[in-house]
């Protein structure tokens, strides 16, 4: 027996994602979807997998460098020479 297949309105709301946005996924093809008696049906698998294939790569993993948090101001710094009298 099949796994319980789900509507957009189900892979929309479990993502909190618009009902919009999943049908692009599908016209798109990251998500893989299937016409039943005109109504499409998405195994949950294939949220998954499209979970998945959407992961992001940190910039560092690229080789690229982070940018640094911002920091507090330097006690030589320009706003220490404006808070003086």
């Amino acid at each position: 027996m099949r796994e319980t297949l789900l509507s957009p309105e189900d892979v929309a709301r479990s993502c909190g994602l618009s009902r919009k946005a999943v049908y692009r996924a599908i016209e798109r093809g990251e998500l893989r979807a299937f016409r039943l008696c005109s109504r499409l049906r998405i195994e949950p698998g294939a949220v998954d997998a499209w979970f998945s294939s959407s992961v992001v790569t940190p910039h560092h993993a690229k080789g690229e460098t982070i940018p640094s948090p911002a920091r507090l101001p330097q006690a030589q710094g320009l706003r220490r020479l404006l808070a003086s009298p």
